[in-house]
This record gives structure tokens, C-alpha cells and sequence, in this order.
């Protein structure tokens, strides 16, 4: 009998080892992939994904591409059906559409619906689909955001102490910055510089297009529905005349690239510049010692009649494939990645902006970073093509012109208009 028990007990023993070991086997493989091609924060994402996998047993794999190669990979594997879990996706809407009604992607509307809220409306809004946006995909959202960006003047507070200015007070209205920018030539400071070389150049004007012009008024005449002369856009490059006839531009700001741009101000040889949010890291690869600067929205120009918008959006965002096993996990695993303390993290280590609003303490993230957060709320949500491609080189020789005097903002609306006919 007791022979008999014994056995018993052995066999319930082994069987219960089996069980253990099983369930604990069932937890370990629960592996989620995500592919991403984001190069300098690879090693970050898998010391998160390492933490996660501490506190929740899930494996979080992060593989690493060439940003030139993802979008390939991504239809190559879509056809296939062989898609990750998760993946950052490459482009927004017209890339996302094709994706949606391919039914590679998920809808992650009842997914996300009750912590949405955590990222600006007007950020989810570029990787949400509605009813009648012309791309016939289901009403929904279809991206997570990791992270944003936006585009501000930023400004050098030793530089403007030197020149009188107060260093905690930038300026708030365009007078303002007229003034500044005088008081900085005339203590023998370059007060300002930026890519006008380049697409940034263009970028320094949008918030005053929009100022100026209004939304509607500002697309209407990109599509070519009215001209540029009528919507009032002599006004927009006039400012670049006040920046000329104040001296504000610093020698070669007509045709400078960004990266000139950046390294004059990471040394010190410009007091203001119009940049992005991701410049922050690129002044401390530039220049580490370099901290004493900040943030500043493009001063209102009383003189306009609309709320200035800046550029921005988002800049990395998280797709979840539809036929995962593990939806629930990856969603899981992505809701705590963009959780508060995942974010500050993210956003201190990569000098990226977080795209959980929620996270602007500047003692955790550092007093850059949370102002140029602070700005994500007056992004502007669309911007139209122009119905001619070229008129965007022309504006951006004209505006190069107009710097260095040999053309007025009329010779260049009315060449912008005879291309966007």
C-alpha cells in the first residue's frame, strides 16, 4: 500500500513539474518582433525592451534596418505575409492606406481608445483615417507615436546677455525680434542665421504664412484655386525685407545650409536660429559644452490676423500587423513604452521629444526639450501641395534673393504665380 502511494505521490510530483514547467515555457514563448530602423537609439530600445521583459516575462526583439531599406522590406514581407508583430512605419497616409486595405495592419481604434488621449489630437490625427480623406480605408487609427518634432527659434543666452538683452526673456512679438536682432548688431553679434539654402529656409516662413494668410486662404493657393498675389503673400516675404534692412542675417544666410547653421550657433557665432527639435542633439554632438541656450515660438506679428502654426508632426510611430499572434502583448508592450517614465527616458537619452504630452517636466527631460514639447499643440495639421512642384524652387531663389537684395517679395509672388497656374 504504502508502495502504492508512493508511486502516486511520484507520478503527482512529476506531473505537477511538468505543469510548472510547461506553463513557464507557454510564458517564455511569448516573443514579440519589432522591426524599426532607427540606428541611434537601437542599443536604447533593447535596454527598454530588457526591462520590460524583468517586469512582465514577455521578450520584446528589436531588429535593427537600414532606414533606405525598410520600406522595401516592409512590402516585400507584406505580400509575403511574413510581417513582425510591430514595425515603425515608414511614410504616413498614402503609405499607411496601402497597407490597410491590403489588410496587413491593424485598426488599433478600440485598442488605444482609453489612453489615445496621451498623444496631441492633432499628432494622431497624420496616422488616423476618416470617413471622407479620399483614401478608402476604415475609419480608425492606425499608428502609435514614439516620438514628435517641431521647428522654433532657439536662442544663444550668453549672446544676448552680452548685447543687453535680457537672457530669460526672448522676444514675443516681431517688433521684438526686429529689435533684438539690431541691439545684437550693434554689439558686434551675428544675430541670426538659418538653412535658407535648403527646405528650412522655407520652414522659418510657414509660421507666418499661416499667420498671415489663414489656413483655407494659405492651401488654396498652393492647389492654385487662387493667386498667391490675392492671398496676400507679398506680406510673408516682406518680413524677410525687415530681417535684411535690420541686419539680422549673418554673411552667407542666403544660401547657407542648415548644418553651417547649427555649427555657427553650437559655437557661439550666431545669437538665434530657426531649427528643430532634433537639434538639440546635434549641438551636444557639436559642441558638449554648449547649454546655455533655449527655446522661444516665432514671435506675433501683430500685424497678422491668424494664429501662427509651426512645422512638426511625428517622427517615429509604431504599426502593429494584423495576423500577429501576440496583438494584445504588442499593444501592451507599446502602451507601456509611451507610458510617462518610458518616455522621459526615451526622450533625455536620444534628445527626441516625447510624444505623451504628459511628459514636459524639465527636471526630468531638461528645460530644451520640455519647451519645444510645449509647442506640440500648435503644429499644423496639413499643408497642400502646390499645384505646380516648381513653385517651391522658385520661392526658395526668391526668398534667397530677396536676402541678398536683388529681388523684391512682388517679383516673387508674381513669378510663384505664373508657375502655379
Amino acid at each position: 500500500m504504502r508502495r502504492l502511494l508512493g508511486k502516486i505521490l511520484g507520478i503527482v510530483l512529476v506531473l505537477t513539474i511538468v505543469l510548472v514547467l510547461s506553463v513557464s515555457y507557454g510564458k517564455e514563448t511569448v516573443k514579440i518582433t519589432i522591426w524599426h530602423y532607427l540606428n541611434d537609439r537601437d542599443k536604447l530600445l533593447k535596454t527598454l525592451a530588457a526591462q520590460y521583459y524583468l517586469k512582465t516575462g514577455v521578450r520584446v526583439e528589436f531588429q535593427l534596418y537600414s532606414g533606405d531599406q525598410m520600406g522595401a522590406k516592409i512590402r516585400a514581407a507584406a505580400q509575403a505575409r511574413t510581417l513582425p508583430d510591430a514595425w515603425t512605419g515608414v511614410g504616413l497616409k498614402g503609405d499607411l492606406s496601402r497597407l490597410a486595405q491590403a489588410g496587413n495592419i491593424l485598426n488599433l481604434t478600440p485598442y488605444i481608445k482609453d489612453w489615445v488621449s496621451r498623444f496631441p489630437e492633432n499628432i494622431v490625427a497624420q496616422v488616423t483615417f476618416t470617413k471622407d480623406d479620399g483614401f478608402n480605408v476604415e475609419p480608425g487609427t492606425y499608428g502609435i507615436p514614439l516620438d514628435v518634432n517641431n521647428m522654433q527659434f532657439l536662442y544663444n543666452k550668453d549672446l544676448f546677455k552680452k548685447a543687453g538683452l535680457d537672457p530669460n526673456k526672448p522676444p514675443k512679438t516681431w517688433n521684438e525680434f526686429i529689435e533684438y536682432g539690431k541691439k545684437l548688431k550693434a554689439a558686434g553679434i551675428l544675430p541670426f542665421a538659418t538653412g535658407f539654402g535648403t527646405w528650412a529656409g522655407l520652414t522659418m516662413i510657414q509660421p507666418y504664412e499661416f499667420a498671415y494668410l489663414g489656413e483655407e486662404k494659405l492651401n488654396a493657393a498652393r492647389m492654385g484655386k487662387i493667386t498667391f498675389k490675392d492671398a496676400g503673400y507679398v506680406k510673408v516675404l516682406n518680413l524677410l525685407v525687415e530681417m535684411r534692412d535690420a541686419g539680422m542675417f549673418a554673411p552667407g544666410t542666403a544660401t547657407m545650409d542648415l548644418p553651417t547653421a547649427e555649427q555657427m550657433f553650437a559655437n557661439g557665432q550666431i545669437a538665434m536660429i530657426f531649427d528643430g527639435s532634433w537639434a538639440i542633439g546635434v549641438f551636444k554632438m557639436m559642441n558638449p559644452n554648449f547649454k546655455n541656450y533655449f527655446v522661444f515660438f516665432p514671435p506675433k506679428d501683430e500685424r497678422a490676423s491668424y494664429q501662427a502654426l509651426i512645422p512638426g508632426g511625428i517622427g517615429a510611430y509604431f504599426v502593429v500587423n494584423k495576423d500577429s499572434k501576440y496583438i494584445k502583448e504588442t499593444i501592451e508592450f507599446i502602451k507601456w513604452l509611451t507610458d510617462v517614465p518610458q518616455q522621459a527616458k526615451y526622450a533625455k537619452e536620444s534628445f527626441n521629444l516625447p510624444a505623451n504630452k504628459n511628459t514636459i517636466d524639465p527636471r526630468t527631460l531638461g528645460p530644451q526639450i520640455a519647451e519645444f514639447v510645449k509647442g506640440m499643440d500648435r503644429v499644423y495639421s496639413y499643408l497642400a501641395p502646390y499645384k505646380n512642384p516648381r513653385t517651391e524652387e522658385i520661392l526658395i531663389k526668391g526668398m534667397q534673393l530677396i536676402i541678398l537684395g536683388q529681388k523684391t517679395p512682388e517679383d516673387v509672388v508674381k513669378e510663384m504665380d505664373e508657375a502655379n497656374k
